[in-house]
């Protein structure tokens, strides 16, 4: 346990890998990518949502038309999506 570690108010991570010549390499990340630190861009989101698409069996063509219906819907003006909360 590392007391200096923000943990669970940050969510850090930290890796160290001992190669086959005796060298280790490490790196650490101070936040999350995509938290309030590092927010992920529109183009960021997009290419995360086609990856996991194509993860989940969905064609490059399906996951494009449904960003394009998602753009259409989300960005109308006027929309009031207040009633789809849980």
């Amino acid at each position: 346990m590392d007391p200096d570690n923000p943990y669970p108010n940050e969510y850090t991570g930290h890796v160290r890998v001992k190669m086959k010549n005796g060298s280790v390499v490490e790196e650490r990340q101070p936040h999350l990518r995509g938290g309030a630190h590092e927010p992920l861009s529109r183009a960021d989101i997009e290419d995360k949502f086609r990856h996991n698409c194509a993860h989940g069996g969905w064609s490059a063509s399906q996951a494009d038309k449904f960003l394009e219906w998602a753009k259409r819907a989300f960005d109308a003006p006027g929309i009031d999506l207040s009633g789809f909360r849980s």
